[in-house]
């Protein structure tokens, strides 16, 4: 991990800090495991743990679910490869319509009880809070691949959905992450350079956008992303949790 010497002296440098949000600033597995559950119920598949949903989180709903259906004829570990994952859907007759009716179903549940069981992360409400009601420069956003609708439910029942300079979601952005065309839109609508702006996030597209975007990451490792994936990505800047360097923000 990165001393929290170099981490106080990166985000002292920074005024833009881009959140991404599930496992980043909330534990949202408790709500993101019933629904994908319930959804593989409703079409005789198999049903998964929390721990590897978590493993299929990652590059927005649509390939949580495409995962989550070829989990039922493959290793949980080999559904990281997406490539994998097409060809066993196609090969078990499971049309890119078929897995849109299953993503309708886990969608409509998830928004029902999408904040059920979702906790926000030690430290990242007050922090989040803090900056934005600074008189300062610094500013928060948030990028996730998350649709619009639960992430609003979410930040609402926590009182930040006015705390961020601007958000964009999965369904809003122009392109979702590992894109860096998210932040290259937050930068245009905050102003703030590339070299001020910091991305914080806990897996592998929130790391490989800021990589293309060329701006700093801070990778989190006690998310929902998980090592063997991240550490092939040499993220130049480690931290176990956001409330490791909460109060450095």
């Amino acid at each position: 991990m990165t001393t929290l010497d170099e981490i106080k002296a990166l985000i002292a440098q920074k005024e833009l800090f881009i959140f991404d949000l599930d496992g980043t600033l909330f534990n949202t597995l408790g709500d993101l495991a019933p629904a994908v559950n319930y959804a593989m119920t409703q079409f005789g598949l198999h049903t998964h743990s929390n721990d590897d949903v978590r493993t299929f989180i990652g590059n927005g709903s649509m390939n949580l679910i495409r995962r989550a259906v070829a989990a039922n004829f493959i290793s949980v570990t080999s559904t990281r490869n997406m490539e994998k994952v097409a060809e066993t859907l196609a090969c078990e007759n499971y049309s890119e319509e078929k897995v849109k009716e299953i993503h309708k179903v886990y969608s409509d549940f998830y928004w029902e009880h999408c904040t059920e069981n979702t906790e926000p992360y030690e430290g990242v409400v007050e922090v989040v809070q803090r900056i934005a009601t600074s008189a300062g420069s610094r500013r928060t956003a948030m990028l996730t691949n998350k649709p619009v609708a639960p992430a609003q439910k979410i930040l609402k029942k926590f009182g930040l959905e006015n705390s961020f300079a601007t958000y964009l979601c999965g369904d809003t952005t122009p392109e979702r992450k590992p894109s860096p065309a998210g932040i290259y839109e937050i930068l245009r609508q905050t102003g703030i350079a590339p070299e001020r702006a910091i991305m914080i996030g806990d897996d592998t597209p929130d790391v490989l956008a800021a990589k293309n975007a060329n701006i700093d990451c801070i990778t989190l490792f006690n998310g929902f992303g998980k090592a063997e994936n991240l550490l092939p990505l040499e993220p130049r800047y480690t931290a176990g949790h956001i409330k490791d360097f909460a109060e450095f923000i």
